[in-house]
């Protein structure tokens, strides 16, 4: 196959999608920079289509290959400029993109964040998931699945990401505030092989872990299965996808938090729209929902819902 006429090509790290939605590719459409490609994002982007259907807007979707490189959001920020577009939703994944965003705004340019926010960013507003108090419930889940005492394992992914930090904070609170002891506090990001290696010597020093993503989860849990563990310490996760909640169905993860990344998609391309048409907002605007809490107990209740949800890359 030509690759000039290939529906899918790859620059810098940047998966470069071409069957987008009718008239992506004209004057006024909506930018959608998403910070990965896993099924959370896939989920951000049915979402963001069904709203450019409903609006009548097109909208220019791409994202980088790995998840939260800020390099490739730049340079994807700067190829939907050149298309035209008028307005953008962006997942910021570092300071640079908050940078360029204001310098944007200065230029009549709004942009609407999802998933995580930039302090004092000239974004107008936020759609995210309530990241600290879906943490706190996981955090209050967890004492509740450990009887009120235990130890536990937090393996967070990674340094100054506000939307995973915030559950990390959040869950940490929630389970000291139950009586639950925090014995390992470690970065692992998405590396199942250094998951293995901060829990291998310490698998009597933690009663339950959490995960505050679906890549970290992902990790821990191929972790604890080479350590011949999974399903032996309570594991709290976030996100779902086929790998995450088949391991839920067999027990080797206890609860995972869903969010609504299909609205998140749909509510910050209306609020682009309106920022497109109307102006910029004097005050930003912040939308947080609720994350669901699954178990293998109600997995059925939401049978139709969670089988719709992509496989994992």
């Amino acid at each position: 196959m030509n690759s000039r006429n290939s529906p899918w090509r790859t620059l810098s790290g940047i998966v470069l999608l071409a069957s987008l939605c009718p008239l992506a590719w004209g004057e006024g459409c909506i930018g959608v920079v998403p910070s990965g490609g896993t099924a959370f994002w896939r989920q951000v982007e049915i979402g963001a289509r069904q709203a450019a259907v409903d609006l009548g807007v097109p909208i220019y979707y791409r994202g980088p290959t790995r998840e939260g490189d800020v390099t490739a959001q730049l340079q994807v920020i700067e190829l939907i400029l050149a298309r035209g577009c008028k307005a953008l939703v962006i997942a910021p994944s570092g300071v640079e993109v908050g940078r360029r965003v204001d310098e944007l705004a200065a230029l009549g340019i709004p942009t609407v964040y999802i998933d995580r926010d930039l302090a004092g960013s000239a974004a107008l507003g936020l759609v995210s998931t309530d990241n600290f108090a879906a943490g706190l419930q996981a955090g209050e889940h967890m004492v509740e699945l450990l009887g009120g005492g235990g130890r536990v394992a937090v393996l967070r992914l990674r340094r100054g990401l506000h939307s995973t930090s915030e559950r990390e904070r959040g869950f940490i609170q929630g389970a000291q505030a139950g009586g639950l002891q925090v014995t390992i506090d470690a970065y692992v990001g998405d590396d199942s092989q250094l998951a293995m290696l901060t829990l291998s010597n310490r698998l009597d020093q933690f009663d339950g872990l959490f995960t505050p993503n679906s890549t970290s989860s992902r990790a821990a849990l191929a972790a604890m299965r080479r350590l011949q563990k999974a399903g032996q310490r309570v594991h709290v996760g976030f996100d779902g996808d086929e790998v995450l909640l088949e391991a839920l169905r067999l027990g080797d993860i206890n609860a995972l938090f869903l969010q609504q990344p299909r609205l998140i998609g749909y509510q910050s391309v209306v609020q682009a729209r309106q920022a497109a048409t109307d102006g910029l907002a004097d005050t930003p605007v912040y939308t947080a929902l609720k994350a669901r809490l699954v178990t293998r107990a109600n997995m059925s209740e939401l049978y139709e819902e969670l089988q719709d949800l992509p496989p994992a890359p």
